[in-house]
């Protein structure tokens, strides 16, 4: 990095903020995909306005930037392919408001994803988007990913509560989009527009979300199979008896090991399967549901439980969010795709993987 620019820099966001080693590079040249690319420097700004700057400066100087969160991505958004400049968000990671009565909260690009859930359970609301990687995930970076999670089958995925933004265009230029109460606008909606868009149009530095009222009671299905094949034909025939599930995620034989020998929690490692099903709403409605849900897990299972304490519920979706983890102890590369097939075509899509 030319010496003039990175003088520049300083005088921007400061010396503890700004470096061009190479260890440092090198923690900022990849994702949580298999692409990588060293940046020339990493900056990190603790303003809107000293995102404006830099960018400013960067069009002065025709260099590349690269929005950051934490890095957990799965797309390469914010791998910097051309070099330039690495623009790590984690410095803007306030909770600036939770506003219980209109139901949403605006907060900096750079908090937790669980830290946002934790704060607005406190006040009796929800935040329903649950990327698996949501204990360090960043909002910016859920926004500009477009994250989806376990609990998009019922409840959507971050773009269904993105309500307004805060955005530094390319060429610094600050504007705000759509609006934190009921995002509305009477121009075209623009937070579409951004969301999802891995940083390409701009960086997002202020995130308003749209809040709900929590589930009044929950339980978890998980069901043990012999037979990979019937634990799919399960799933769409849970789906087709009307029942949509806050989460349904399968997990097979190979994967239940890798956990099992990673937390020690007690999954059955000789099941071919596991089936781990939520449903939460009323506590008459949620009870029938569940027991539905086992009445059809029993007709290809080998047994079926119900978890309904928090402290049962949380230990199997402990087991869940390892996976990736667990499997890393297997062998050092594990491959993620995403994959969407109609329902009718998920025991056929496990057959054929």
């Amino acid at each position: 990095m030319d010496k003039i620019i990175g003088k520049e820099l300083l005088e921007i966001v400061g010396r503890e903020n700004i470096s061009a080693e190479y260890e440092d590079r090198i923690c900022y040249a990849y994702d949580a995909t298999f692409k990588d690319s060293l940046p020339d420097v990493i900056v990190k700004p603790g303003t809107t306005e000293e995102v404006a700057k830099i960018l400013k400066l960067a069009n002065q100087y025709k260099i590349p930037v690269t929005p950051r969160g934490a890095g957990t991505g799965l797309s390469g958004g914010s791998v910097p392919i051309n070099g330039g400049i690495s623009l790590v968000l984690t410095r803007l990671n306030k909770i600036l408001k939770i506003d219980v009565q209109n139901r949403s909260a605006l907060v900096e690009p750079g908090v937790i994803t669980e830290d946002l859930q934790t704060a607005v359970e406190e006040k009796g609301l929800l935040y329903p988007p649950d990327p698996a990687s949501k204990k360090i995930s960043t909002l910016g970076g859920n926004v500009a990913e477009g994250a989806g999670g376990p609990r998009g089958v019922k409840y959507g995925v971050t773009k269904d509560y993105v309500l307004g933004l805060e955005v530094v265009l390319p060429q610094g230029d600050i504007i705000k989009i759509n609006n934190s109460v009921d995002g509305e606008t009477e121009d075209f909606d623009y937070t579409m527009l951004f969301t999802a868009s891995e940083g390409t149009l701009g960086i997002i530095t202020k995130i308003a979300v749209k809040l709900i009222l929590p589930p009044q009671y929950q339980e978890t299905v998980l069901a043990a199979f012999d037979n990979l094949e019937h634990a799919g034909e399960t799933v769409s025939a849970i789906i087709r008896a009307g029942i949509i599930p806050t989460t349904l995620e399968i997990i097979d034989q190979e994967t239940i090991r890798a956990v099992e020998n990673y937390l020690h929690t007690g999954l059955p490692t000789d099941a071919a399967a596991l089936l781990l099903i939520e449903v939460d709403g009323a506590e008459l409605e949620v009870k029938r549901q569940s027991a539905e849900v086992a009445k059809i897990c029993n007709l290809a299972s080998r047994n079926v439980k119900v978890a309904s304490t928090k402290q049962e519920i949380d230990k199997l979706w402990q087991a869940r969010r390892s996976i990736s983890g667990a499997c890393g102890m297997l062998k050092p590369t594990k491959l993620s795709e995403d994959a969407t097939v109609p329902r009718s075509k998920i025991p056929q899509m496990i057959k054929e993987i």
